[in-house]
């Protein structure tokens, strides 16, 4: 699991807690709610060079949504192919799972062909697709 300063701020919450922590959330009309949200720091935690890339800029269907390099999903390369490796995905960690998660955004039908001819699906099972 990787550990970033949000979790600092916001540790996991124990799923025994978990009531008792959105009660104490809704006080005052949902305040903490926004408060605890305006608290997050904004901004990325890591890098997405991939993503940033000229030739693979095209591959991304939002600007705005960038697959982290650390736990970017890597197509197999193509001989003479710049860049084939690449698609929008990124793994995921599920409860006591690596890799239990694949995120990408709605994919282009020539990338979602390279992830399900690629095997990329082997480690997981389950693509989260955000719209």
């Amino acid at each position: 699991m990787f550990l970033f300063s949000g979790m600092i701020s916001h540790p996991p919450i124990p799923v025994d807690q978990l009531e008792e922590h959105v009660a104490r959330l809704r006080a005052n009309e949902n305040a903490r709610f926004s408060q605890e949200y305006e608290s997050i720091e904004p901004g990325q935690q890591f890098t997405w060079e991939a993503s940033n890339r000229e030739l693979n800029k095209a591959k991304n269907r939002y600007a705005n949504v960038i697959a982290y390099d650390h736990s970017r999903v890597l197509l197999q390369t193509l001989d003479g192919i710049p860049e084939s490796s690449y698609v929008n995905a990124n793994y995921m960690d599920g409860y006591r799972r690596h890799n239990a998660y694949i995120a990408t955004q709605v994919l282009h039908c020539d990338t979602l062909i390279s992830i399900i001819t690629n095997d990329v699906l082997q480690p997981s099972p389950v693509v989260i697709i955000i719209s």
